[in-house]
């Protein structure tokens, strides 16, 4: 888990610890305190008025060596659906940032919690400390789930994350950050953060109730007619007739109707941004940015009127229409909800949209000439950890992809756990599904990271390459497929050369600690499905597409975090072909190495980070399948571009 990506879908992992305690500061405040690893205090004062089940304020106050870029709480125990203190030094000042996630990625602000700076906030030469007001830290509500609160009057499950890497832009409330480096979990006691001095404390601002019950509450400026019911991070794709299917972490433009003209090739979009880093395209190609000033857009796909519709993580759902000169001439939100991060998809007629949170598909009505919000829907849903060792049970719900009849929809909704049927289990993270000509799925999984190999008790380091990241055939969305495709025991080979133990391949898989129990040859002979192609460790496929005649794949790499050398940053193009039996697939070798040629990618990527480079994330064509649109949700801003053949 980490701020900055959507890889791992586990919340903080970290030691838990039940270590509270009070101190008095140097203000002569009284806190209930915790000090984790890393020698940062998270002190918490309380009125004593503060009731069960209601708003109330509190004074937080964090002190941390200067070696600490940033730090954050996690008033709910984790990085999601809570609200998040964000503090870091400013030069002699410092600052503190409301924040809430709704994906795996830097958490956006958050309006409904604020924050006021009080005395003895500052920096010198060994610590920084902030010391602020908090208001709507204690009661919270997002889209779809029940008010959260805080007990006064005992234990709460706390969070937090730290880094030595410094913020982005220091002086900016809404700066950006990278990766945490550490976290912690414990339960922090509110009864010894109960004082009677608060009022004093907080000066005007403070008292033991806040007005925070209403204007927590996010809303969707839509109504909803359905709610699949899900958990963690979710991929939402539509199949049926006529044989192509609209994806959304993976959007496949429908059949070209007659008469579509391509859209034009701007040379430049008037109004947009310059570029932030340098690029590159293959010979052929040639890239135009056509947005920026986004925030973290996500998932994206066309209406049949030609309208680009993109999640944007943290704000809702927005659309863009294209001018006549192939360039952007406006935009406005569609659906105004934060907590939607990824998944969307139309259906066949273009009457019924889809969009995805961490925990739900939502289904609201759309039409396209109004811009207001066949029978298939595919959702993906990753694993909850690194190794998610109970998903080696289907039951469990996750690592799994799963098929939902939309012209059957209880009342209420799905549960995703007990309803629905297989198109595969043992997936790790397949962010990405593409259906192809024949409407058969292919899923792009995320692998998972870290890794060592011990055999006979000795264990080597094979994480820079291993295990792949996985193409996967899933098959026809209308017939169950209950295969199992090796997560989390079997994993993939893509750099053979690392091991030292035995020869692989590339596309062979192996387990991390071979036994008698089990062993690699194990993986085969207890039904595990190898990947179709192997791609880079750690590039982090986000999205796909397939070109009009199923002759390429277009995918998004969206880049690593975790590998010594960067990878990813970038679109690739993967060869296919049909086959004899009518089927696609594609042209290498399940052992090919050189299956995904680079078409568009950030300079110099092995030193990128998320800061420093684009973060290819959706990818859909354009109704005449004559250009490719592609998002990148880069924290500091973002864009999208227009990929066009020349």
């Amino acid at each position: 888990m980490r701020w900055s990506s959507i890889l791992t879908t586990a919340a903080f992992a970290g030691s838990t610890t039940a270590q509270t305690t009070t101190y008095r500061d140097s203000q002569g405040r009284t806190f209930s305190g915790y000090t984790d690893r890393a020698g940062v205090r998270y002190g918490i004062a309380i009125p004593t008025s503060a009731a069960p089940g209601q708003s109330f304020d509190a004074i937080l106050q964090i002190t941390a060596p200067i070696s600490i870029g940033w730090a954050g709480l996690a008033w709910g125990g984790g990085m999601t659906y809570n609200p998040l203190s964000i503090v870091w030094p400013n030069g002699n000042d410092v600052m503190i940032s409301a924040r809430m996630a709704f994906g795996y990625s830097v958490p956006p602000p958050y309006p409904a919690t604020t924050h006021t700076l009080l005395s003895g906030s500052g920096a010198n030469a060994t610590h920084f400390t902030v010391t602020a007001l908090c208001r709507g830290c204690t009661y919270w509500s997002v889209q779809g789930s029940d008010p959260e609160s805080l007990n006064p009057n005992g234990e709460n499950y706390l969070a937090n994350a730290y880094s030595t890497v410094p913020v982005d832009y220091p002086e900016e409330e809404q700066t950006t950050f990278g990766i945490h480096q550490g976290t912690n979990h414990w339960y922090h006691d509110f009864a010894l953060a109960k004082q009677a001095g608060f009022e004093q404390w907080a000066g005007s601002g403070g008292g033991g109730a806040s007005t925070t019950t209403l204007t927590t509450r996010l809303t969707t400026t839509t109504t909803t007619t359905t709610d699949v019911q899900t958990t963690l991070t979710t991929t939402v794709t539509r199949t049926g007739s006529p044989p192509t299917s609209v994806t959304t972490t993976s959007n496949v433009a429908g059949p070209t109707q007659t008469g579509v003209v391509p859209l034009p090739a701007p040379s430049s979009c008037p109004g947009v941004s310059a570029w932030r880093s340098s690029f590159g395209v293959a010979s052929g190609w040639r890239a135009v940015k056509i947005a920026g000033g986004l925030r973290t857009p996500r998932g994206i796909v066309l209406d049949s009127n030609g309208n680009l519709l993109v999640v944007q993580s943290g704000l809702g759902v927005t659309v863009h229409t294209f001018g006549s000169d192939g360039c952007l001439s406006g935009s406005k939100t569609l659906i105004s909800n934060p907590a939607l991060n990824h998944g969307i998809s139309l259906t066949a007629d273009g009457t019924k949209l889809y969009v995805s949170s961490m925990t739900t598909a939502f289904e609201y009505s759309y039409n396209a000439a109004s811009q207001t919000t066949p029978h298939l829907l595919v959702i993906s849903l990753g694993s909850f950890d690194n190794l998610d060792h109970p998903t080696i049970n289907p039951a469990t719900g996750r690592a799994i992809v799963k098929v939902f009849d939309l012209r059957n929809v209880p009342s209420g909704g799905y549960t995703f756990n007990t309803q629905g049927y297989l198109l595969g289990y043992g997936l790790r993270n397949g962010v990405a599904l593409a259906a192809d000509g024949g409407n058969q799925v292919w899923e792009v999984e995320n692998g998972a990271d870290q890794f060592q190999r011990t055999v006979g008790g000795s264990s080597y380091d094979i994480h820079a390459d291993n295990p792949s990241e996985e193409l996967n055939y899933l098959g026809d969305p209308a017939v169950e497929n209950r295969n199992w495709y090796g997560y989390p025991t079997c994993h993939s080979v893509y750099g053979a050369s690392q091991f030292t133990d035995k020869a692989f391949r590339t596309g062979d898989q192996f387990v991390l600690t071979p036994n008698a129990t089990f062993n690699d040859e194990d993986c085969a002979r207890r039904g595990s499905v190898p990947p179709r192609l192997s791609f880079q460790a750690h590039s982090a496929p986000m999205d796909a597409a397939f070109d009009r005649a199923t002759e390429n794949m277009f995918i998004t790499f969206h880049g690593s975090w975790n590998r010594p050398v960067a990878t990813g940053y970038k679109v690739v193009q993967v060869a296919f072909r049909r086959g004899a039996n009518g089927q696609y697939e594609p042209v290498e070798p399940a052992t090919s190495m050189t299956a995904a040629k680079d078409i568009f990618w950030s300079q110099n990527e092995g030193s990128c980070t998320s800061s420093t480079c684009f973060r290819p994330c959706g990818i859909t064509f354009d109704r005449a399948y004559s250009r490719l649109i592609v998002g990148s949700d880069r924290p500091s801003e973002g864009e999208l571009f227009m990929l066009i053949k020349t």
